[in-house]
């Protein structure tokens, strides 16, 4: 059995945990067996997968999808029209113009504590970014993403 908005349409079932201040917006679907974490903000036209768990006060932009089977930790963020499959996000992290170019560098650990890392056109893992950037002679920036990488 489903929870109808008339009014927006969103679909939310019955067996869905979800806390107050907890805000879903018109045209949003949640999953079975779905919880959401107390003080999350889901956008407008989200679609999150059966089984999810929504850690305490995220934010899931507008037009994501979150796959089945995925945990998302507390207080993460997720930009406008992501879409996640089966990912085990402890935390995230995204830094803008860390090294002068203007791109943005997300970090993401996963719940078995594994760190990917997607700068630009690279996406990997710690290691490998800091093989590639060390190849390219950006010292420096190893030493920031490092250093912030372990604290994600």
């Amino acid at each position: 059995m489903f929870k109808t908005n008339n009014l927006g349409g969103w679909i939310i079932p019955a067996e869905a945990e979800i806390p107050a201040k907890t805000k879903i917006p018109s045209y949003s679907e949640i999953g079975y067996g779905c919880t959401i974490g107390y003080g999350c903000t889901i956008g407008y036209g989200c679609t999150i997968g059966n089984d999810c768990t929504i850690g305490d006060g995220c934010t899931i932009g507008n037009d994501c999808k979150i796959g089945n089977d995925c945990t998302i930790g507390d207080r993460c963020t997720i930009g406008y029209g992501c879409t996640w499959l089966g990912v085990k996000v402890k935390s995230w992290l995204t830094l803008a113009n860390v090294d002068g170019s203007n791109r943005q560098i997300k970090i993401v650990r996963s719940d078995e504590d594994e760190i990917k890392i997607e700068a630009g056109c690279f996406i990997g893992t710690l290691d490998e970014f800091i093989a590639k950037a060390k190849s390219e002679g950006k010292l420096r920036y190893v030493a920031v993403i490092s250093a912030i990488a372990e604290h994600v």
